[in-house]
């Protein structure tokens, strides 16, 4: 970095005062049912007019674990209940489809390790046991796809639909690591195998060649090109392992990881969705979620890479804030940016972290 640009990061600096201000805003936001529709389920986003995207098993289980670590009042209570049990039901019932407005029943294994996070987490907090019963359900469906030995693929079919392109979503592996984190939980929740499944499935990462002039991870087998967001599950997932079982080496492969993330830093702050695997960004469009989710690991990791105090600025620069909250803009350079729900929880505990109480345990995260 030269100094013009280390004099501008040191100048665009938020303190800690305004990051706690501003998550405290967003959880106001996700709080008060910022994309919740009135059978309780979560949605993705809210569009500028105020409509709401499709019901979003992954980010229900997503706000749960949000709800389990939040002081709720009688309203905001309700609201998580409805929710819980808008997830529970659909568990309960055997289906399994994370995108309900695909119409294809498509089960993607990541979003049921969130769900199974979810219900584990707010079923402990409220003592609900019927919604531990239903992430324990959950929990055993995922253990029932994840291979014994070798890479899991990201659909319980074990191959992504016919006619559609290869993604890091439907055909990679590494943003599966987060799974860990529903893992540990069922085990503490007494589902059998699901500590072992945790552990291949770190192993298996760490038993991948991590070239030192190119990116640590691929996200999606035969492209050159990296999906930051998924890069930044599989350090949050290595990251959940060695916070929970204390193991030095996915803290490495953890940093490694993030350390690269940071290398492909747009000169504005933020970050893209996509970068080469050895040629930098693919692109110049923001995408907040990414942005949130790097500063989130730097902070968890204690790195201070270069950039971090105008990527915190363009974060809390990228908010819709009104009243007393607040919610993050997906592509805030887009004509009609959305309010979207799991940036929001991202930022919320990356600005947490960049307040004056740090700290996040590792069944926080969300």
């Amino acid at each position: 970095m030269s100094a013009h640009q280390a004099l501008a990061d040191q100048m665009s600096q938020v303190p800690p005062e305004r990051a706690d201000r501003l998550a405290r805003a967003l959880a106001a936001w996700l709080r008060g049912g910022g994309t919740q529709r009135a059978d309780g389920a979560y949605c993705g986003w809210q569009a500028p007019d105020g409509r709401l995207s499709y019901p979003y098993p992954e980010i229900t289980g997503y706000i749960l674990t949000f709800f389990a670590h939040e002081t709720l009042d009688a309203p905001e209570r309700q609201r998580a209940d409805a929710a819980a049990s808008w997830l529970a039901d659909r568990i309960d019932s055997g289906d399994y489809s994370c995108r309900p407005d695909h119409g294809d029943g498509g089960v993607f294994l990541f979003d049921i390790g969130m769900i199974t996070h979810g219900l584990l987490s707010y079923g402990r907090r409220t003592g609900d046991q019927r919604l531990i019963a239903s992430g324990r359900t959950a929990a055993r469906f995922l253990l029932d796809h994840l291979p014994a030995r070798g890479h899991p693929h990201p659909l319980a079919t074990g191959h992504r639909p016919e006619g559609t392109e290869p993604t890091w979503s439907n055909s990679g592996s590494a943003h599966l690591l987060k799974l860990v984190q529903a893992l540990i939980s069922a085990d503490g929740a007494g589902v059998t195998g699901a500590a072992q499944a945790a552990e291949r499935l770190v192993d298996t990462m760490l038993a991948d060649p991590c070239p030192p002039s190119a990116a640590p991870v691929t996200t999606c087998p035969d492209s050159d090109l990296i999906s930051l967001h998924a890069a930044c599950y599989a350090a949050e997932g290595l990251w959940i392992w060695d916070t929970a079982r204390r193991r030095p080496q996915a803290r490495e492969r953890a940093v490694r990881i993030t350390e690269w993330v940071w290398q492909q830093q747009l000169t504005e702050g933020g970050f893209t969705t996509y970068a080469h695997r050895t040629g930098g960004p693919a692109s110049d469009r923001m995408q907040s979620d990414v942005l949130a989710q790097a500063i989130r690991l730097a902070k968890l990791l204690d790195l201070r890479p270069d950039g971090l105090g105008s990527a915190v600025s363009t974060l809390a620069n990228s908010l819709h804030t009104y009243d007393d909250k607040a919610a993050v803009l997906y592509r805030p350079q887009a004509a009609e940016p959305h309010r979207n729900s799991w940036s929001s929880m991202f930022a919320g505990q990356a600005l947490r972290l960049c307040g004056a109480e740090a700290g996040l345990a590792w069944h926080e995260l969300v």
